[in-house]
């Protein structure tokens, strides 16, 4: 996709590998992982609002505006060079409908017009209270979906959404790539991601 800033910028597609993007110590949602994600997010309309909350480096953020071309997309981060590395990542693909905020979640999301889908991809501890708070912000028919690699922030996570009257859907996603090695290749496992996805119980009022 050419941005409208012009054609010096460089081009973002659905699943880029880690190091197009401009990231710490490699806290990034892994490519696959990533594009997982963003099916389970559910894009399907041009103008939807998306909360992307515990940001990062933005790249969930960014390839989410592939669908989200009318759209507006508010990434959240706490920290304050990946509030600038998101900004950064914003200007080197010329996605112009990213609203960056610092703020430590889940305070600030008040003053946020309400979102369509909300992804969380950190909050550790936090994250049962992150999910508690955003909830209610959310529209009707809205989805959710949080990503997790510690067993304790799945059952904070899970237990949070069905006190908060979601159903959801828990997928592991186990990435295995390619090695060269002197002859021939092997199979390097990365860490196992949990997604959790969900959407307001049909036996909840709305």
């Amino acid at each position: 996709r050419i941005s409208e800033m012009g054609r010096d910028k460089a081009l973002i597609h659905l699943g880029m590998p880690e190091q197009s993007y401009i990231h710490h110590n490699e806290n990034i949602t892994k490519s696959e992982v990533r594009a997982i994600s963003l099916a389970k997010l559910k894009l399907d309309c041009p103008d939807y609002v998306l909360w992307d909350l515990g940001a990062g480096s933005g790249s969930v953020s960014l390839e989410a505006s592939l669908f989200l071309k009318c759209g507006k997309i508010i990434s959240i981060e706490q920290k304050s060079e990946r509030v600038a590395q998101i900004r950064e990542n914003a200007a080197k693909f010329g996605v112009r409908n990213i609203e960056v905020i610092q703020a430590a979640l889940p305070d600030g999301l008040d003053k946020l017009p309400k979102p369509d889908r909300i992804f969380i991809g950190g909050g550790g501890k936090t994250i049962g209270n992150i999910i508690r708070t955003a909830l209610p912000y959310l529209k009707p028919d809205g989805v959710v979906v949080v990503n997790t690699v510690l067993i304790q922030s799945l059952h904070l996570a899970s237990e949070s959404l069905e006190l908060c009257g979601y159903d959801s859907e828990v997928v592991q996603i186990q990435i295995s790539r390619s090695r060269k090695m002197p002859w021939g290749e092997r199979l390097d496992a990365l860490n196992p991601v949990w997604i959790i996805s969900a959407e307001r119980s049909k036996t909840e009022s709305l």
